[in-house]
C-alpha cells in the first residue's frame, strides 16, 4: 500500500481542503479548551504551584496517544514519517526563551492557545495577555539585529531521541511514553505532597 500521509504532502488533499480541515480543528480544539476549564486563568496558574495538574496531565497524555498514532500509523505504512515537520534544536535559545516563556504563563495564567479561546469567550484578560504577547513579539522584532547571533547559536540540527541514545523510531517512542509517564507521575507526586501540607 502506498504511503498516504501526510494527505496534504502526499498529494491527497488539496491546499482549500487542507486550509479548511485546519479552520475546523482550530475552532474544534478553542471549544474543547473552554469546555475543560482551560480558558481559565486560575487553572493554569495553579499547575505552577503543584495545586492542579490537569493541564500538564492531558499535555503528556495527549503526547502519548499522538506519538501512538505515528508509529502505528508508520508500521502499517501509512504514514512517512521522514515528511513530518521536526524543528532544528538551537540549545541555549530554546532555554532562554522557554524560560521567558513559563515566566509570562504563570504571570498571566495563560498560553497563546488557551488565550485566544478565553478571548472568544470574553475574557478581559485574556485580551491583555494577547496585547502583550503581540507587543513583545513586536520588540523582539525590532531588536532582532541585536540577538540573532544567540537566537542562531547552539545549533545541533534535527535532533531525535534515537539520535541520542540510539536505535530507531520506536526507540524514540519508548523513551517518549516513559519520559511523560515519569513526567506526570512526578507532578502526581508533587500535587499530592502540596494538597497535604495546606491541610
Amino acid at each position: 500500500m502506498d504511503l498516504i500521509l501526510p494527505l496534504f504532502k502526499n498529494g491527497f488533499m488539496s491546499n482549500e481542503a487542507n486550509m479548511f480541515f485546519a479552520v475546523v480543528l482550530g475552532f474544534t480544539f478553542g471549544f474543547v479548551l473552554e469546555r475543560t476549564g482551560f480558558t481559565r486563568s486560575q487553572i493554569i496558574a495553579n499547575t505552577f504551584y503543584f495545586k492542579d495538574i490537569a493541564v500538564p496531565k492531558i499535555m503528556g497524555v495527549t503526547v502519548i496517544t499522538t506519538t501512538t498514532w505515528f508509529i502505528l500509523f508508520s508500521y502499517m505504512g501509512w504514514l512517512d514519517m521522514s515528511q513530518l515537520f521536526t524543528p532544528a534544536t538551537y540549545v541555549w535559545p530554546y532555554l532562554v526563551g522557554g524560560l521567558l516563556f513559563g515566566i509570562g504563563m504563570v504571570m498571566a495564567g495563560y498560553c497563546p492557545g488557551t488565550a485566544v479561546a478565553g478571548l472568544g469567550t470574553g475574557k478581559s484578560d485574556a485580551l491583555i495577555f494577547l496585547a502583550g504577547l503581540l507587543a513583545g513579539a513586536f520588540v523582539y522584532m525590532i531588536l532582532y539585529p541585536y540577538v540573532a547571533d544567540f537566537a542562531s547559536s547552539s545549533k545541533l540540527g534535527v535532533l531525535k531521541l534515537h539520535d541520542l541514545f540510539g536505535g530507531n523510531e520506536y526507540t524514540s517512542y519508548i523513551l517518549t511514553v516513559a519520559l511523560e509517564t515519569g513526567i506526570i507521575l512526578f507532578l502526581m507526586l508533587l500535587q499530592k505532597l502540596t494538597n497535604k501540607g495546606e491541610k
